[in-house]
C-alpha cells in the first residue's frame, strides 16, 4: 500500500434528511494538500467462556483524518468550522456556538505503475484548528495549517470509507472527484 504523493483534496456537504439518510453535494475542491492522516479506532469486545475466548468482536467505531494543506481559503474554513462570512467584507466571524457541518472528504495518493489509490470519507466534522505563527528570520520557514475530523459511518447504510487503487483512465477514476460514489442500495 505504499504511495508516493497526495493531491486533489476535495470537499462535498452532507446533507441529512428527516429520517436520518444522508445526500451528498457536489463535490469541491477544498485545498492543495500536503499530507492526510487517516487512524481507523474500533471497538472491540471479548466473551470469555470456559476458561477461554468464546467469541471476539471488533467495530469499526470513528476515523480520526488529519489534513495540512498548504493554505486554506477563509470561505473553505467557514464552511468546515461552520463559520459565518460577512458578505461585504468577506470576514470570517468564528463564534463560541459555531457548528460544523457534515462533510465529506476525497483526495487520491499516487502509486507506482501510474495507478493511484482513491479515497473517499463519507461523513465527518471538523474541530478548530490550531494555528501556529513564526516572524521571519535568515532562514524561511513556513507554517501550513492542519485541521482534524472525525468521521462516523452513514445513517442509511454504514459504510465510512469508499476508495480504489486505480489509472486514471478507469471508470470510477474519471468520475471520483465529480460525485461522491456511494455503495449500491441492496
Amino acid at each position: 500500500m505504499a504511495t508516493l504523493g497526495l493531491r486533489d483534496l476535495y470537499m462535498a456537504t452532507v446533507t441529512e434528511a428527516a429520517d436520518g439518510a444522508e445526500t451528498f453535494g457536489t463535490p469541491k475542491k477544498l485545498a492543495q494538500a500536503i499530507s492526510a492522516k487517516l487512524t481507523t479506532t474500533l471497538a472491540d469486545g471479548t466473551l470469555y467462556a470456559d476458561d477461554g475466548v468464546a467469541e471476539q468482536v471488533s467495530e469499526f467505531a470513528n476515523a480520526k483524518l488529519v489534513l495540512e494543506v498548504a493554505d486554506l481559503a477563509d470561505a473553505d474554513t467557514a464552511t468546515l468550522l461552520g463559520a459565518k462570512v460577512d458578505e461585504t467584507s468577506k470576514i470570517v466571524f468564528s463564534n463560541k456556538d459555531d457548528a460544523p457541518p457534515y462533510v465529506a472528504i476525497g483526495f487520491r495518493a499516487k502509486k507506482t505503475g501510474g495507478k493511484f489509490r482513491y479515497v473517499w470519507l463519507y461523513k465527518g466534522k471538523f474541530s478548530m484548528p490550531s494555528e501556529e505563527f513564526a516572524t521571519k528570520a535568515e532562514k524561511i520557514e513556513f507554517k501550513s495549517p492542519t485541521i482534524e475530523g472525525t468521521f462516523q459511518a452513514l445513517n442509511k447504510n454504514g459504510a465510512w470509507k469508499a476508495d480504489i487503487t486505480a489509472l486514471p483512465t478507469d471508470t470510477a477514476a474519471a468520475t471520483w472527484f465529480t460525485a461522491v460514489p456511494e455503495p449500491a442500495a441492496t
